[in-house]
């Protein structure tokens, strides 16, 4: 039996941005991994209708929510930073069940204190911190190193080799170029210059770590440079881009890949992530603590998430598969409480 049989629906929507503003290249980047996942979830039996997000979701409309399952691959509407939870509410108040986070917790991973509150109050290890506006006094502060970066941006915006601060003048300076630049507060925590894992967990009510991919600085001395900054990320002419290496899984020992494994997990769980998500993590002193937490973590194949499911075997069409999967789930148990409450509104009006 194929195993979209199985399944409630076979039908899926693949939904993506795309964002005229962008180069060229980058938006045929889009469309080829646009292709490579919608063929591989079509291998195993289901229909795939790619829709572009630009400005709004309707596009929609003419797609029945009970016979559509969306893969929510959307990180938000052309021309606004950070609205993917704009995406997964439009899709809420359609109907739609579609995978990944829902929108509570897209809000809530929005804001860097909101998620480091939530950690300490589920006894999830995590840095300590404060939120600090350029009026902040800066004797409030007294960890050095530390490290400051803007409280409510995504990928490493505003993370530079600035933001690494070794005395109370550079604190002072760099929570006034963050306010400058973005407008918004900074987290301010000590910097841990120690080994850095990413971790992916994916499932529902029961979840699995896939193996720990560590970031390796040995490259680089300084603990300015010993950051996974945006040029790191996306400059392939930056020292980061080139100087980091990436070992995955991490060559650790048993005793410790538990504990990463276990951290995230319980991170997943106290930020309510759904099916899929990412954690960075730094050691301190030999333990793990959470630095941030990544609802919807990037799914290019060459990203954490594809590249730790494909050392315990699981191709890139196997990994799409599974998150839709773990999305059915909650299609299927929609229907089902449709079905009941329709079932039971005959029998009253029968009994009448």
């Amino acid at each position: 039996m194929h195993v979209a049989d199985e399944l409630c629906t076979r039908q899926i929507i693949l939904l993506y941005n795309i964002d005229t503003s962008w180069p060229d290249s980058d938006q045929k980047y889009v469309g080829q991994l646009v292709d490579r996942m919608s063929a591989g979830i079509e291998s195993f039996g289901f229909t795939v209708r790619p829709l572009a997000v630009r400005r709004d979701l309707n596009m929609l409309e003419r797609y029945d929510p009970r016979q559509w399952l969306v893969f929510n691959w959307c990180e938000g509407f052309e021309g606004l930073l950070w609205s993917d939870s704009l995406v997964a509410k439009g899709l809420e108040a359609r109907g739609f069940t579609f995978t990944g986070a829902d929108s509570r917790t897209l809000v809530t991973t929005q804001d860097k204190w909101r998620v480091k509150k939530i950690l300490l109050a589920a006894g999830v290890p995590t840095p300590a911190g404060m939120v600090m506006d350029e009026n902040a006094p800066v004797d409030d502060w007294n960890i050095f190193p530390a490290l400051v970066k803007p409280v409510n941006q995504h990928g490493s915006f505003g993370v530079t080799k600035d933001s690494v601060v070794e005395s109370k003048k550079e604190l002072s300076r760099q929570v006034k170029w963050v306010k400058k630049n973005f407008a918004c507060a900074s987290l301010v925590e000590p910097f841990l210059d120690d080994r850095e894992f990413q971790v992916a967990v994916w499932g529902n009510h029961k979840l699995q770590a896939l193996p720990p991919m560590e970031l390796d600085y040995s490259e680089f001395s300084s603990p300015h440079d010993r950051l996974y900054t945006f040029d790191s990320k996306f400059n392939p002419n930056s020292p980061g881009w080139v100087g980091i290496k990436w070992h995955c899984p991490a060559q650790i020992e048993e005793s410790l890949r538990e504990e990463l494994e276990q951290v995230a997990i319980s991170a997943f769980r106290a930020v309510r992530c759904r099916d899929y998500a990412r954690f960075d993590i730094r050691l301190f002193k030999g333990r793990p603590m959470i630095l941030d937490v990544n609802p919807n973590p990037d799914l290019d194949p060459a990203s954490v998430f594809p590249a730790a499911a494909e050392t315990i075997g699981i191709n890139y069409a196997r990994m799409a598969l599974r998150i839709v999967e773990l999305a059915a789930t909650r299609l299927r148990r929609r229907l089902a409480a449709r079905q009941t409450r329709a079932s039971k509104s005959l029998r009253l009006a029968a009994s009448l």
